[in-house]
């Protein structure tokens, strides 16, 4: 069975890990995979102060790694020359997908006649968007799904569940996604969702993750750790072994598509 992570962030400098900023380091990554039996790890990059070339330095990784890493490139889809940036970033970074964390609460303007040509730009270079989405947002993206069904959404974070229970029957309003098999979600960063994020077993967390595979199916989920933040709670190991031993709910089929064979076929590595 193939395992890939396909959410970890690598730098030399990762300044919200103070005080150990060195804990992202690409060394520390791959020792951990090959300690946890995990083949493949997609790299998100950090484009900040402490790192302005991120979007570079995990392109050179990949490089030197190319059996182990993957990585996706920052772009900023807000900027006017986000379309452009979009349509070069294979060719520049060697990305599978453009990851975005929105520079707003609302990200409705994605819908507005003026940003058209980012989609298209996503629709020639076939790149997965990847979006920090989070539940009142949730329409934004359905509605991108609908209009641009040649493009593939993937989510952050179990879609990033907060103001609501794993029992919402509606995932937060998240349900119109499971007509979409543009939509796909990480199983990631499961210490976000818990109440008691330094128990590997993240009992609501797992409740959230449930709710998904019934609400989306597990062909539509992609296992990832949010390594290193994840490490603040649980270890890298742990981080796997909440997929793999405790959620129960997954037979053989369904557990090797979310470890792997779901990040495999999606962003085609």
């Amino acid at each position: 069975m193939r395992i890939i992570d396909a959410h970890v962030h690598t730098l030399a400098t990762y300044e919200p890990m103070n005080p150990f900023p060195d804990t992202g380091r690409v060394d520390r990554l791959l020792y951990l995979m090959d300690e946890s039996g995990v083949e493949k790890a997609v790299m998100l990059p950090v484009v900040a102060a402490f790192a302005p070339d991120n979007n570079a330095d995990c392109a050179q990784w990949v490089k030197e790694h190319p059996d182990r890493l993957a990585t996706m490139t920052d772009v900023p889809l807000h900027a006017e020359d986000a379309p452009a940036r979009v349509s070069r970033a294979r060719d520049e970074y060697g990305c599978v997908a453009i990851s975005y964390y929105p520079n707003s609460a609302d990200i409705a303007w994605m819908l507005e006649d003026e940003h058209a040509g980012l989609w298209a730009a996503f629709t020639v270079s076939g790149l997965v968007c990847n979006l920090h989405v989070t539940p009142n947002n949730y329409s934004t993206l359905i509605e991108l799904a609908r209009r641009y069904p040649e493009t593939n959404f993937l989510c952050n974070h179990l879609a990033l569940p907060r103001d609501f229970e794993p029992d919402d029957a509606t995932y937060g309003g998240f349900a119109p996604a499971a007509e979409l098999d543009n939509v796909f979600v990480k199983a990631s960063a499961f210490y976000a969702a818990a109440k008691t994020p330094w128990d590997f077993r993240c009992s609501r967390a797992l409740g959230f993750f449930s709710s998904l595979l019934k609400l989306i199916g597990p062909s539509r989920i992609l296992w990832g750790t949010d390594w290193p933040p994840t490490s603040s709670h649980l270890t890298y190991r742990q981080a796997l072994e909440l997929v793999r031993t405790y959620a129960t709910d997954l037979d053989d089929t369904s557990r090797t598509r979310v470890l792997g064979a779901n990040a495999a076929q999606l962003l085609d590595i």
